[in-house]
């Protein structure tokens, strides 16, 4: 469903219809375009002060490079997951689940390999670090999921702002609750007649810009600010993932689920004390 923009309604001093647009070339602030410049400077390798740093660093990173990086990414596992994930719409989601799957599995491994634990102590922890990293990762994609239609608002509202349109929002909205309705009829089609519904997709706010008459101009007019606008568009369904997958992972895990399950752990521990104290009693 092709949606019509009221092009009188554009709140934007950068577009008017009866003029050409005139692109600005914005001049980088000379104390912003300074700063660069003393870390450029400093960076260079010619500085004295800095070489032993930034040797350091070059030294650090190559070592890395060499015995770590490049013998990952050879894995034919790695290259058999890469070509699985490559085309996913979550991809972003998934790389901080291996992320988060390969730091729980180094504790695992640190957790059963410490011989400074008993069995009785480590066993178990190691499955708690192990349902922890479960529970997380389910929780993260469950809230993701349901916070995506929540997001896409947002991000319709963010585009309009950078379009300078205020009715952008609106007619978003408008598309996607007709949309909604569809489906519904849809699926309710396919229960009677005991089929699989076809659904329609909502619709997403990037494509609904490349239609927009200020971004349509801008491709004409400067390419790269054209760019630069879809980028930021884009770039909010990364933040979504960011931002749900950081709280879950680096504040629910450690506040909300770690405790617990330490609780869990501990009561299992002195259960079996007792019942190995019982055991030799009798």
């Amino acid at each position: 469903m092709n949606v019509t923009f009221n092009t009188n309604s554009l709140n934007n001093k950068r577009y008017n219809l009866n003029n050409q647009i005139k692109v600005q070339s914005f001049t980088a602030n000379p104390s912003i375009a300074a700063a660069e410049e003393v870390l450029a400077k400093a960076s260079n390798t010619e500085s004295g002060f800095f070489k032993p740093f930034t040797d350091a660093y070059n030294n650090m990173t190559d070592t890395i490079a060499d015995k770590f990086t490049s013998k990952l990414v050879d894995l034919k596992g790695l290259n058999w997951l890469a070509d699985k994930l490559k085309n996913s719409s979550n991809l972003y989601q998934h790389c901080m689940t291996i992320g988060s799957v390969i730091t729980s599995g180094l504790y695992m491994q640190r957790t059963l390999a410490n011989k400074e634990f008993d069995k009785d102590r480590k066993n178990p922890l190691a499955v708690n670090q192990g349902l922890t990293f479960g529970v997380s990762t389910i929780g993260a994609y469950t809230l993701d999921k349901y916070a995506k239609g929540w997001w896409d608002n947002v991000t319709a509202r963010f585009a309009g702002h950078l379009l300078g349109d205020n009715k952008f929002y609106n007619e978003y909205l408008k598309q996607k609750e007709e949309i909604i309705k569809e489906n519904k009829k849809i699926k309710a089609e396919a229960r009677i007649n005991n089929t699989k519904p076809e659904l329609k997709s909502l619709p997403k706010a990037t494509k609904l810009v490349e239609k927009h008459p200020y971004y349509q101009s801008l491709l004409k007019n400067s390419e790269k600010d054209a760019k630069v606008l879809m980028t930021k568009v884009k770039g909010m369904s990364p933040l979504r993932a960011m931002i749900v997958f950081g709280f879950v992972y680096r504040y629910f895990v450690p506040v909300v689920v770690t405790k617990p399950a330490n609780m869990l752990c501990e009561k299992y521990l002195a259960h079996k004390k007792n019942k190995q104290t019982s055991n030799n009693k009798a």
